[in-house]
């Protein structure tokens, strides 16, 4: 019978370790912000500048990033950015102060 309990609880300690999701990776990001480099990248290629504001936005379990971006022309731009696939849903020109 020693032989018996001794090998339940081997079973009942190691069965839900073998069954464990490693992640060998060392960090990781949510899957609702994967895409938060590449929004980034995309929206410096469309308006070259300066990222001045990077805020990331949730509504009902979407997520988007806005950019607010100094153009090194001049104008400053918003950039809306899908986190769930990483295109770009929106761009807008802001008016220039310049008078």
């Amino acid at each position: 019978m020693k032989l018996g309990y001794g090998l339940l609880l081997i079973v009942a300690v190691a069965g839900p370790l073998a069954n464990a999701d490693v992640n060998t990776d060392r960090y990781s990001l949510p899957s609702s912000k994967r895409y938060i480099e590449a929004c980034g990248r995309e929206a410096l290629f469309l308006h070259p500048g300066v990222v001045e504001k990077q805020r990331v936005l949730h509504n009902h379990g979407d997520f988007w990033v806005r950019y607010e971006i100094q153009a090194s022309d001049g104008p400053e731009c918003l950039v809306l950015c899908d986190l769930a696939d990483g295109s770009v849903i929106r761009e807008q020109k802001l008016a220039d102060d310049a008078f």
